[in-house]
């Protein structure tokens, strides 16, 4: 399985040179942890951008309602999930029901993809629901971002989760525990340290981190800040800083097919 390695220092080196007009034009193919934060980057700081010169990269853009995504669920495709905004905060029932309809489909298209190991749909709603109730409980964001590819040729799936709210940081600070930058917060989220009022048995980075890299044999990114984190099966998750800076946080995770049963409660802390 390729690594997400690569994709991730592409996005780097994007978010760097993103100021004024987005240039996209050199942009030959976009994976989701490239694709969405460049999307809502766009689309919440109303840049001007440039599409891909290449048109098969521009059409699938395109076909992915970029940059703008969609606000209600629309089943388009058993293989992919496109460029979805979902309320954080204060959505209302119906948003919340919207929201729950993409997640349930992309449970659909990994279980299905993936083979359906007997314990997988357990592993997935909890790393999934993880993600997503921070960025409705603790980014503060407005919305949350979400886009995932299954790649049949290549016999894997990529997912992207992302808000421009509060770093970890920033949610640290709020609980009133503070770091001294974002390479320490994001470590600290790495080992266990809640920014919730209590912990709560099963959720926080370290489950997610386990479930993906251990029980999925898969590998994962978390940008928080400006720093990076990065693990998959044989080691991790590695921090360091990186040069760019996102406001909030994205997560990406890639999973191969053909996975072995799963039991999620070896990976609750």
């Amino acid at each position: 399985m390729e690594s997400l390695i690569g994709p991730a220092k592409q996005l780097i080196g994007f978010l760097n040179d993103a100021h004024g007009v987005v240039d996209l034009s050199a942009m030959r193919f976009a994976y989701p942890i490239q694709l969405l934060p460049a999307a809502a980057l766009i689309t919440e700081k109303s840049l001007e951008y440039k599409m891909p010169s290449s048109s098969s990269c521009a059409g699938y853009l395109q076909y992915f309602h970029f940059p703008k995504g969609f606000t209600q669920f629309k089943s388009v495709s058993s293989s992919y999930i496109p460029i979805y905004k979902f309320h954080g905060i204060n959505g209302t029932e119906a948003e919340i029901s919207n929201k729950s309809d993409i997640l349930r489909n992309l449970m659909r298209i990994m279980l299905r993809d993936l083979g359906s190991p007997t314990g997988a749909v357990n592993a997935l709603e909890l790393v999934v629901d993880e993600i997503v109730s921070n960025i409705g409980e603790h980014s503060g964001a407005k919305y949350g971002w979400i886009n995932a590819q299954y790649y049949p040729k290549k016999k894997y799936l990529d997912v992207c989760i992302l808000d421009r709210g509060k770093s970890i940081t920033g949610r640290y600070k709020e609980a009133g525990k503070i770091f001294l930058n974002d390479l320490e917060s994001l470590k600290s989220a790495l080992e266990g340290e809640s920014s919730k009022p209590e912990k709560i048995r099963g959720s926080g980075l370290p489950t997610f981190v386990k479930m993906v890299t251990r029980g999925f044999e898969g590998e994962i990114v978390v940008i928080s800040g400006n720093a990076i984190a990065f693990g998959n099966k044989n080691s991790g998750p590695l921090v360091q800083n990186i040069s760019a800076k996102w406001d909030g946080t994205i997560v990406a995770f890639r999973i191969p097919s053909n996975q072995n049963p799963i039991d999620y409660a070896l990976y609750i802390e």
